[in-house]
């Protein structure tokens, strides 16, 4: 309970004082005499009061007067009672599907209190109350829309799905500002730990954002990093082991090859520290996996897996001054390690000793030059090592004919705006793969090492924002893998990865947990977003399956520690505070004040 006007209640003292100091004054009787005694009643209760003090006595009166005067003094105060709801409210809830709300410091975990907050909240709706539900986890979702049915979001709350990725707690906040952000009186409720990284730039809008944080403790131990390497002593295994709570920690430590114990220790960590082991492993060891038995209260982060063979990843260097449509595309490709560069290194030069370090070289706009690495791949200006004459730009005229096999398999350019491109001449060997009015718009060559060039600067255009665009990417990245590369690949929780594929086609996906399902291509794609669980996925079906090893890497949802307010650009802090209203009572109160009024009359008018 609450009062708005507390200071009213001081009230009580002086005319409560006055009403009782009314029964303390004595009366002056007068003496009288009568002719007999029956004509007076038995018994005589003083009900008005003149001078001189006398011992209070106990009196109805007195008290009806006085809890009037209460009820009274309440009102004036603006008496409020806490209550779940009121009537009219529109209010968006948010969950937080996240990792770190698998923590098993709350009962069942923070997910399960979460949801049993959110049927709580459905439970207390009244007529006139709307509800919409929003699942925060990698890839937000509106489960419910605006409803004022109970029913229909007592279904959404059933649907929520808890995944072992880092949650998009800013998308999900700007969809619900989207639904209510306009309404003043509206509420968002974040159902979280606090445990995601920062929401960004929200738009606040008029709707008031509220948190209630789930969670107690802070107790975890987390596998922090996992790798293999070839050594002069033989393939080896570096595992990392952090410590994100705050008290010192200690587990069993096991490093498993294909399944089999190598490796097995009791580590103590202290608070915030990390301790490394190198562990000898087999070696034609396909899987490598390290576990911990102990690892406090989270357990997506218990354990990791990579492949056994290092090489088993693409390492791509990125030569650009910046082109973010570059950058995501690849990064979304479980087998692509990526480095950025504003030039080459010296090192990877082809002029320079010893062996390269990557194997695909992409140079956006910069002007090619030989590299080591056995792939290359040129948009806009080339060079002197490129697979073609660069002989200056012109204007950008219709692409003619497209070669739709190999590297251009579901690649179109119809309806895609080409500021200009570069006039080139194939030089020997190469393959014109896209041909426009003037010239030809992309060269592949084989030999003497495999190049393909893009007459035209990327940003100079719309490509990349053409569904044309990822299906390239993966068509590149598909011939510098090769086949002797594929097989394992590691993937994050929540990452998205596109395989190439024939509109209509169905792929098998199963999961670590919970039955297999079917995807279908579009667009010349297949674009798998399930990978919300930690361990391994397979992509198809019998022997040509491939397998992708998910971890949760991610420092945030492994610190679990609860917090009580998070930053929102633009605005202040947003601070813990429930769901929770406060009615006013001071219409019941009056009315129970006139009550007793009418009470005390009654009695007192019988007495007299």
């Amino acid at each position: 309970m609450s009062f708005q006007s507390p200071l009213a209640l001081l009230w009580f003292l002086p005319v409560g004082g006055f009403i009782l100091a009314l029964y303390l004054l004595r009366l002056r009787r007068r003496d009288f005499v009568v002719p007999a005694n029956f004509l007076w009643p038995e018994r005589q209760d003083e009900v008005r009061a003149n001078s001189l003090f006398q011992k209070l006595k106990f009196n109805w009166l007195w008290v009806l007067q006085l809890l009037a005067l209460l009820a009274l003094v309440l009102g004036l105060a603006r008496w409020q009672m806490r209550q779940e709801n009121v009537q009219g409210l529109t209010s968006v809830v948010i969950v937080d599907a996240s990792a770190s709300m698998g923590a098993t410091d709350v009962s069942p975990d923070r997910f399960g209190v979460a949801i049993d907050r959110a049927e709580e909240l459905v439970k207390a709706m009244k007529p006139g109350d709307r509800m919409a539900l929003i699942e925060a986890g990698a890839n937000p979702r509106v489960l419910v829309g605006l409803s004022d049915d109970p029913a229909k979001l007592r279904q959404g709350v059933a649907a929520l799905h808890r995944g072992d990725a880092p949650s998009d707690v800013g998308e999900a906040l700007r969809l619900a500002m989207a639904l209510v952000g306009r309404d003043a009186e509206s509420r968002i409720v974040l159902l979280s730990d606090g445990c995601f990284d920062s929401v960004g730039a929200v738009a606040r809008g008029k709707s008031q954002i509220l948190f209630e944080p789930i969670g107690e403790k802070s107790d975890n131990l987390g596998i922090q990093a996992l790798g293999t390497a070839e050594t002069p002593a033989g393939l080896q295994a570096y595992v990392g082991v952090k410590n994100f709570g705050l008290g010192d920690g200690k587990s069993a430590l096991t490093v498993y090859a294909d399944g089999k114990s190598v490796f097995s220790e009791r580590v103590s960590v202290g608070a915030g520290q990390t301790i490394g082991r190198t562990v000898k492993l087999p070696g034609k060891a396909q899987i490598v996996r390290a576990k911990l038995d102990e690892g406090g209260f989270l357990r997506a982060d218990d354990e990791r897996m990579v492949p056994g063979d290092p090489a088993g990843s693409l390492r791509v260097l990125l030569v650009t001054k910046g082109n973010l449509f570059l950058e995501t595309g690849l990064s979304l490709d479980a087998r692509v390690v990526l480095d950025k560069s504003a030039s080459v290194p010296a090192t990877e030069q082809a002029d320079s000793a010893g062996g390269g370090s990557y194997d695909l070289v992409i140079f956006d706009s910069i002007s090619e030059v030989a590299v080591k690495a056995p792939m290359v791949v040129t948009f806009g200006q080339g060079g002197v090592s490129s697979a073609v004459q660069v002989n200056g730009k012109v204007r950008s005229p219709e692409v003619v004919s497209v070669n739709e096999q190999g590297l251009l398999d579901g690649v179109s350019f119809e309806g895609v705006y080409l500021e200009d491109v570069y006039s080139v001449k194939p030089k020997g060997g190469a393959q014109i793969l896209a041909q426009a009015a003037n010239g030809p718009l992309v060269v592949f060559r084989d030999n003497p090492k495999r190049q393909v060039y893009f007459a035209f600067d990327l940003l100079n255009g719309d490509f990349p924002l053409s569904v044309s665009f990822p299906i390239l990417l993966g068509n590149l990245i598909d011939l510098a893998v090769g086949s002797d590369k594929e097989g394992i690949s590691t993937l994050v929780t929540g990452q998205t990865v596109g395989i190439p594929g024939k509109d209509g086609e169905v792929l098998r996906m199963t999961p670590p947990r919970g039955d297999a399902f079917d995807v279908k291509a579009l667009n010349g794609r297949f674009t798998l977003r399930n990978f919300d669980q930690v361990g391994e996925y397979r992509i198809g079906e019998g022997e040509e399956a491939k397998r992708y090893l998910v971890n949760l890497i991610s420092d945030r949802e492994s610190t679990i520690t609860p917090v009580a307010e998070f930053a929102v650009a633009g605005g202040d802090p947003v601070k813990a505070k429930p769901m929770e209203r406060f009615a006013d009572l001071w219409k019941p109160l009056i009315a129970l004040m006139m009550s007793l009024l009418v009470l005390e009359w009654y009695i007192f008018m019988r007495r007299s």
